[in-house]
């Protein structure tokens, strides 16, 4: 479904959207008036003790919000994620290595419900300023038109008969007039690229698919907040931020979506415990975060090159002509691969060949029979032997300590612990950041397969 859906959205023109869609500089209307945490806290509709079905009206509420990715690395708190709940049936998708889903609000955009029930496609613009859906009813002079405007007055939510099953789809851009025709008429495409909802189904079960009870709209969606709006700085690094992103272009109207209270949805409907969110898909957005976190990835691996890869690189020079023996298949199995703790056995090695050399040293020097016995760092080489064995698994070979004596002449000339030193303080955080670059390209190719197929 994710694949066709994005298929379907290259194959849309864009259109400007109406001003009542655009991100315009007034402040957000989705903190929840005193009206709506009133109604929010009160039924609007009074209790009978006649059923305990909550569906007793006609129609059914329904808030629809998409798929999204959760705070990536680079977020203000990348630790308070939002993970889809336990207790829903969510949609497949790829598990990816640097990120986890969430669900988010809408953006600025358009959502089309078709009712199976009732043969008619709906066409509604999408604010993320207001919350609001604004059905935009087709006249004669929009027919066959691929711009089509006249937004009507909106509100937080959809509204459809309790018996009906609807298809439903969010798209950034305005779908083309052949679009909707061909929604309209072919079953089987309405299957790919929308959610179904049977609402007749979830008003026994309440647990269809991509849907959860309204009331626990706090506890799913990232970026609205239960009660009062906590203004964190979350998402400042995603493709649709919570805050207005600053543009020099006065002309542009940068996508973004405010956060949003609980209240401003649930006191905005008849009945809450009639109504229920449903979940959209939206794979551009996905793409457009995981490229924004590989541009941000590629850019902390840049800044770490410009400001450690020359001296690193002099210092591995150093470490390769003056230090022990660091060919990877002459290293003990449990370091190689991992550079810190390479680093970290070269420098036990290194002090050990030195402790060799010191006592060797010694004895030769000795005038006495026996006096190095009483030296107080004398035998301390075995120790340190029986250590690397414990900790590696082998000891270096004979012919490794000869190289290391065959060296000295360079040693005198460099600090080799120095460079040591510098190469076990930067070069993990420089695998480190590699590494992060190389996982986001794996999720990004991940997610470009996911579309195709």
């Amino acid at each position: 479904m994710v694949g066709t859906h994005l298929g379907m959205y290259f194959c849309i023109q864009r259109a400007k959207l109406p001003v009542s869609a655009q991100g315009v500089s007034r402040m957000t209307d989705k903190h929840g008036t005193h009206q709506q945490r009133r109604a929010a806290l009160f039924p609007k509709t009074p209790a009978t003790a006649t059923s305990l079905c909550p569906f007793r009206g006609p129609n059914v509420a329904i808030v629809p919000v998409r798929y999204a990715l959760d705070r990536s690395r680079y977020d203000a708190a990348p630790e308070q994620l939002k993970p889809l709940p336990k207790q829903g049936k969510w949609a497949l998708m790829p598990t990816l290595k640097t990120r986890s889903y969430t669900l988010r609000q809408l953006y600025d955009g358009y959502v089309y419900v078709f009712d199976e029930t009732a043969g008619t496609l709906h066409e509604y613009v999408a604010s993320a300023n207001n919350g609001h859906l604004s059905r935009i009813v087709w006249t004669d002079a929009q027919i066959g038109n691929d711009q089509r405007s006249g937004a009507s007055d909106g509100k937080p939510f959809l509204l459809y008969p309790r018996r009906n099953t609807l298809h439903i789809a969010f798209s950034p851009q305005q779908w083309t007039w052949r679009v909707c025709e061909h929604m309209r008429s072919s079953a089987p495409s309405r299957a790919l690229w929308m959610k179904a909802l049977d609402l007749a189904s979830y008003c026994i079960t309440m647990a269809e698919p991509d849907t959860l009870p309204l009331n626990r709209i706090a506890e799913a969606v990232a970026d609205i907040d239960k009660g009062y709006v906590t203004d964190d700085g979350r998402f400042a690094d995603s493709a649709i931020p919570t805050a207005r992103p600053l543009s020099e272009d006065a002309e542009t109207n940068p996508l973004w979506a405010p956060l949003g209270a609980d209240v401003f949805w649930q006191g905005s409907v008849d009945d809450q415990d009639s109504s229920l969110l449903i979940a959209l898909d939206d794979p551009l957005a996905v793409f457009n975060d995981l490229g924004m976190q590989l541009a941000a990835d590629q850019a902390a691996f840049r800044d770490w090159q410009a400001r450690h890869e020359h001296k690193i690189q002099i210092a591995q020079t150093v470490s390769g002509l003056c230090g022990a023996e660091s060919d990877p298949q002459k290293l003990p199995a449990s370091v190689r691969g991992n550079t810190a703790r390479t680093h970290q056995y070269l420098s036990e090695v290194e002090a050990y060949f030195e402790q060799c050399i010191l006592e060797e040293a010694q004895i030769s020097s000795s005038n006495v029979p026996g006096d190095f016995l009483l030296l107080p760092d004398m035998f301390k080489s075995l120790d340190m032997r029986k250590s690397i064995e414990a900790r590696y698994g082998s000891v270096p070979t004979e012919e490794a300590a000869q190289a290391w004596k065959d060296r000295h002449k360079w040693r005198r000339e460099v600090d080799l612990a120095s460079a040591r030193q510098y190469l076990q303080q930067h070069l993990p955080s420089g695998d480190a950041l590699l590494q992060q670059v190389r996982d986001t390209q794996s999720d990004f190719q991940l997610w470009a397969e996911t579309v195709r197929n």
